[in-house]
């Protein structure tokens, strides 16, 4: 019977740590988990426990009485600089105003005023024109608008520059214009124009110095602004060969017309009619005119006709 029951309990003992040994080595012999429903249920409670006692507020350090008065000491310095800023800035601003007060009211005011280059107008017939006086402020003064009053009165100023000199000084360069076109009216007397067709006077005699404008119509002929022609085209045309004339500096051209936009011509020394055609490249058909004038010149000074240089690449003459 012993002999029998002593085996018993020896594989029983080594049975039983076998299987601690394996569940130890599956599980670790340290630091045992809880099972998951336990693990959860604790992290829960812990998240409650954080929502109902949430975490204090670090109170601000308090500070001390000299810390205190060193601040108030600063913020008192800091409000004095920026009342002296503030200060300083609404006195230059008033110095500023006096200045500009009596610079319009007191100083600079006008005491000279200097014409140069005048011809055809006397210096009171300027004066009385000019819409600056003795006496008004230097600064205040409108040159632009003067000058464009004496350009528009007195229709022989091409030009009037009005600058300023300080402290007390206008100077008025004026450039005249001579006569340089005219049109015959229907009750034969002419209208002088300028380099520009700006209106200078009217004539009952013709100006021999002018460039005749043949054919032409005015609509409008006010003193002192640009004429205006009965037929826009034709100006417009006109136009074009006034600024050639002036650009390539012809001083013989005698005249100039403009029937229509494809039959342009011009008079050369009152004796050799120049047909240019259209207008397209007029400067190169002028060339090509005054060369063939030359040659013509050149066996008879005295000679008359009509030049073709329409087509700007060959001419044809056609004597009287």
């Amino acid at each position: 019977m012993k002999k029998n029951s002593k085996p018993k309990r020896e594989v029983n003992k080594t049975g039983t740590d076998n299987e601690l040994s394996s569940l130890n080595s599956s599980l670790g012999s340290f630091g045992l988990e809880p099972p998951k429903r336990y693990k959860e249920s604790a992290e829960n409670q812990r998240e409650v426990s954080n929502r109902k006692s949430p975490r204090r507020r670090t109170q601000p350090e308090l500070k001390t009485t000299d810390e205190r008065r060193a601040e108030e000491n600063r913020k008192r310095k800091n409000a004095k600089v920026r009342r002296k800023i503030i200060f300083y800035i609404l006195l230059v601003v008033a110095i500023v105003a006096v200045i500009v007060v009596l610079s319009l009211t007191v100083f600079f005011k006008i005491n000279t005023i200097t014409l140069k280059g005048n011809s055809t107008y006397t210096k009171e017939e300027i004066l009385a024109v000019l819409p600056i006086g003795k006496g008004d402020n230097l600064f205040i003064s409108d040159t632009e608008k003067a000058s464009a009053k004496l350009e528009e009165s007195l229709p022989y100023i091409y030009n009037a520059e009005v600058t300023r000199k300080l402290p007390s000084t206008i100077i008025v360069n004026i450039t005249e214009t001579p006569i340089v076109y005219s049109v015959k009216n229907s009750d034969k007397t002419y209208t002088l124009l300028d380099g520009r067709f700006k209106v200078l006077e009217t004539s009952a005699k013709k100006n021999k110095n002018a460039v005749a404008i043949l054919k032409a119509e005015l609509k409008t002929a006010v003193i002192g602004q640009r004429a205006d022609f009965t037929e826009t085209k034709k100006m417009d045309n006109l136009l074009k060969l006034a600024n050639a004339i002036e650009r390539l500096k012809l001083d013989k051209i005698t005249a100039i017309n403009s029937a229509d936009i494809n039959n342009n011509t011009v008079t050369y020394d009152s004796r050799i009619t120049i047909k240019l055609g259209s207008l397209d490249k007029l400067d190169n058909k002028i060339y090509s005119a005054l060369s063939a004038i030359d040659k013509l010149n050149e066996s008879n000074p005295q000679i008359e006709g009509v030049l073709t240089v329409s087509d700007g690449k060959q001419a044809y003459f056609s004597e009287n």
